[in-house]
């Protein structure tokens, strides 16, 4: 059967006559896609496009999906609360509910300072706090780390080239549109390299209210924290009285119901949560040791902890600790990436993979570990992976088109994974006979 998605492709066209780009994200396309293909429905493990094409979800809505689509009890719970209603400007009991068990779930919370909508605002409150507690303005970021939308977060997250990045020793702050605020209190640093983030310190640390990292690198394929990397980081912070912050708006919930910060045993002084912990409904929040969250006002939103998506986080919570479920996740995580080891064998390919909870690898070119963000450009084989992502796609299955970060879901199946191991042996053998 040959695949068809003439119905995306005028969706696309009718949609950028009214929407600037005809996107309402710049996460929904690829740059080297012609057009987004537009989906109709998920259930479970799968999603259906409005050509009627289904795929085997590995994408999960870039992480939020941690229970697949239309979970039924988390799908109960929601319904329950539409009934009720979704928007109070009000708390209700359900969000002390929420509050209290995070708090007894996650290491560093000793009180939840805000609940919000989106990653992007729960990393500008947490930069907030901290800039309240230390009365200090300056924070230092990972070269290549993603935080967010806002002008303060999206600095050095990409770019064009390598030679774009500058020196090691002194990092270009590089901006992503004309008119960006400039970066003066940003401090760009290198991942993995604590010897470059102690000498950022002894020169500025009186100005330096924070640091926020991911633990694990998501936006570069991913890059993983070295053995000790973090606990230097904790160390260097208290010694220089720098609240660390983890943006754990991927790995939080992915990894287990600890984030990373559990999984690595490294508390940090704030921690941000999003996309799982509410199952696919928008919900974020800022955690952290509670002199420190304590320096700073409640936050302030609309649409902050409206009751449907309290509701939804709840569910998801009581569906996560159930037995097995983490366990059962990462299986399935280590039953792909051994597929995909023997596939690599098989035809010569390098490949770097791990499995960690419901979050799985696939990392091409390099048998090694990755160091930093610069070892994206010179270590990846970013071409190969693109074509298997787009083979995939043909052959029913979704694959992150932009790194080799993907997701299992709770309804995610072996023969789900027998398929695509399937289909990456076909493509692959396919991509080396025509090097």
């Amino acid at each position: 059967m040959t695949y068809k998605t003439d119905k995306s492709k005028e969706l696309f066209q009718k949609a950028q006559r009214c929407l600037v780009g005809g996107l309402s994200s710049s996460f929904h396309k690829a740059a080297w896609n012609e057009y987004p293909i537009y989906m109709d429905h998920g259930k479970g493990s799968k999603v259906y496009d409005v050509d009627g094409n289904s795929y085997i979800d590995y994408l999960n809505a870039f992480g939020p999906n941690l229970l697949g689509y239309v979970h039924p009890d988390l799908t109960a719970a929601v319904a329950k609360q539409l009934q009720k209603a979704t928007l109070m400007a009000a708390p209700n009991a359900d969000l002390v509910k929420l509050a209290d068990k995070l708090v007894d779930i996650i290491p560093c919370a000793d009180k939840v300072s805000a609940f919000m909508s989106s990653g992007s605002e729960a990393n500008m409150h947490a930069i907030r706090v901290a800039r309240a507690y230390t009365g200090k303005k300056k924070i230092v970021k990972i070269e290549g780390c993603y935080h967010g939308s806002m002008d303060e977060e999206k600095v050095s997250c990409d770019a064009e080239r390598l030679e774009a990045l500058g020196s090691r020793e002194n990092p270009n702050k590089i901006k992503h549109i004309k008119g960006q605020k400039d970066p003066d209190d940003v401090i760009i640093a290198m991942f993995n390299d604590l010897d470059n983030i102690e000498h950022i310190f002894k020169t500025q640390g009186d100005d330096i209210a924070c640091m926020i990292l991911e633990t694990i690198m998501a936006n570069a394929d991913p890059i993983y924290p070295k053995p000790g990397f973090l606990e230097g980081l904790r160390t260097l912070c208290d010694q220089y009285q720098v609240v660390l912050i983890f943006d754990e708006v991927i790995t939080g919930f992915r990894l287990g119901l600890l984030g990373a910060q559990g999984y690595f045993g490294v508390t940090p002084d704030l921690a941000t949560f999003g996309k799982a912990i509410g199952g696919g409904y928008p919900i974020s929040c800022v955690v952290g040791r509670e002199e420190v969250v304590s320096a700073a006002t409640v936050a302030s939103g609309t649409f902050a902890a409206n009751a449907l998506c309290v509701a939804a986080a709840l569910a998801t919570i009581e569906i996560c600790q159930r037995p097995g479920f983490y366990e059962n996740l990462e299986r399935m995580s280590q039953k792909m990436v051994d597929g995909i080891h023997v596939i690599c064998a098989k035809y010569g390919v390098k490949v770097n993979t791990k499995a960690i909870g419901g979050m799985w690898t696939m990392i091409l070119g390099t048998d090694e570990d990755l160091v930093d963000y610069r070892d994206h450009y010179s270590k990846v084989d970013s071409k190969l992976y693109t074509k298997l992502v787009q083979g995939c796609m043909e052959r029913g299955i979704r694959l992150n088109p932009w790194r080799g970060r993907n997701y299992m879901c709770a309804q995610s199946t072996d023969e789900d994974i027998a398929y695509t191991l399937q289909v990456l042996d076909e493509l692959m053998a396919q991509a080396v006979g025509e090097k």
